[in-house]
């Protein structure tokens, strides 16, 4: 179990007021050597970055003189095997993001520090229900989500509104609609990214949900990859991959946001509120608004009750190796501070919804000028959050959080085998998922989370 930090512990490193002079800090005009706080996140658009900077990084430097913050801005699959190789090496960042999969099994390893104390100090009410339990274990808060973002399906609403159709509710709806929006080569009516994280875990994860499955059986964690949920929606992929443009599988996220904006596409299968960005850079004047790009929500399988998708939304966490917990602390509560945490929210409105329940129609977060513009972009993530359509990424279901595996089944590549073999490869829905399950029954056996007999 991972080693806890104390209240007094925590209060020590966290009271701003007294934490320099209880900490022991000196100032480095007298002559010591500078501390380096490291701090890793996801968050990699520029602007962003310099937000962090300009904000949190600068306040904490001006308490703690003794400190400098070092920010590291990396992407997914960086984050991820780069944490692994320093937590290997005993030396992990003292501040990072993580994906709600990898949490319950980096706590089950005892790597986590709790934040019970700081989520107190932030508003444990005012957090959002989707994000604030999510790393709850053994009763005890073991991260904070930076901010919230919903993955869904973008569309040229205008196209679909010329053939009379309406948003699709089911998976045979989808299909109908993807097929008359597909214009003979000159206009593909969806694109799917092709990047494994993608299309071998991200949207399998939602496919279950929305189809009434999930990853593995809740009481023996057997795995259910050749279930009839999982099977129903292969099938349904093989079909769906004909109206999508060839060699899609070796293209990108942003790959598919570019052709969307240009035309090439009429659907892009993983949305969010930076798809804005690229629509407003490469749309044809006079079409850069909502009356030509809207979200949508995704369809459902013909056994599940909505679609759901991806709630975008990595955690913060702390090490139980860090260097300097106490510090990694403070530095959240000032990231949080309400005028530090508007800006960095309209660093890349609506993708970074606040995650506080009193700022969702705040006037001041409502004010920005892309969020008056793209409003209905905003309350289209509100809806989504009312009406229970999002889990983090990679849940197939709620309980998903206490999963000490999902990371290691994203890593093996089962999942993303699995889906190029039946969409690309065209082979046996059936025969494929057999062979995959059999494979995820290996893995969880080899990693010693085998329930079943």
């Amino acid at each position: 179990m991972a080693k806890t930090t104390t209240r007094r512990q925590f209060l020590i490193g966290t009271a701003s007021a007294a934490g320099a002079a209880l900490l022991g800090r000196a100032p480095a005009a007298l002559g010591q050597q500078v501390r380096e706080l490291q701090v890793w996140h996801t968050e990699v658009e520029p602007q962003t970055v310099k937000t962090i900077q300009d904000t949190s990084i600068a306040e904490f430097e001006r308490k703690f003189p003794g400190f400098k913050v070092k920010q590291q801005a990396l992407g997914w699959g960086d984050l991820n095997t780069k944490l692994l190789a320093a937590l290997a090496a005993g030396s992990p960042p003292d501040l990072t993001h993580l994906n709600p999969f990898m949490t319950a099994s980096l706590w089950k390893k005892g790597l986590l520090r709790p934040m019970d104390e700081l989520i107190r100090a932030l508003g444990e009410k005012d957090i959002h229900e989707a994000t604030l339990k999510l790393q709850l274990f053994d009763g005890k808060y073991y991260g904070v989500t930076h901010a919230m973002g919903a993955t869904y399906i973008a569309e040229r609403r205008d196209l679909r509104e010329q053939k009379g159709l309406k948003p699709p509710e089911t998976h045979a709806d989808f299909l109908k609609l993807t097929a008359a929006l597909t214009d003979d080569g000159k206009r593909y009516g969806l694109q799917m990214p092709g990047e494994k994280l993608y299309i071998g875990f991200v949207h399998p994860a939602e496919w279950l949900a929305s189809n009434g499955g999930s990853w593995v059986d809740a009481k023996t964690w057997r795995p259910q990859l050749n279930g009839r949920a999982m099977v129903s929606t292969l099938e349904y992929l093989q079909k769906l991959n004909k109206y999508m443009p060839a060699g899609w599988s070796g293209q990108k996220y942003l790959d598919t946001l570019a052709a969307l904006s240009t035309g090439k596409v009429a659907m892009v299968y993983l949305s969010g509120a930076r798809t804005i960005g690229y629509i407003e850079r490469y749309a044809p004047e006079g079409m850069r608004d909502p009356e030509h790009f809207q979200p949508m929500f995704k369809p459902r399988g013909p056994s599940g009750p909505k679609g759901i998708s991806a709630l975008d939304g990595e955690n913060w966490a702390v090490f139980t190796q860090s260097k300097y917990p106490n510090e990694a602390f403070e530095f959240l509560r000032m990231f949080y501070k309400r005028e530090h945490y508007l800006k960095y929210c309209h660093t890349v409105p609506i993708h970074l919804t606040p995650i506080f329940k009193s700022m969702l129609n705040d006037p001041e977060y409502l004010a920005h000028p892309r969020i008056q513009k793209w409003r209905t972009w905003h309350d289209f993530m509100v809806t989504g959050l009312s009406q229970g359509r999002f889990l983090p990424i990679g849940f197939s279901r709620p309980d998903d959080n206490l999963l000490p595996f999902l990371a290691e089944l994203d890593g093996s590549g089962i999942v993303a085998d699995l889906i190029v073999e039946v969409m690309v490869g065209e082979k046996n829905p059936k025969a494929e998922a057999d062979r995959a399950q059999k494979r995820a029954e290996e893995l969880l056996a080899q990693l010693g989370f085998k329930r079943w007999s």
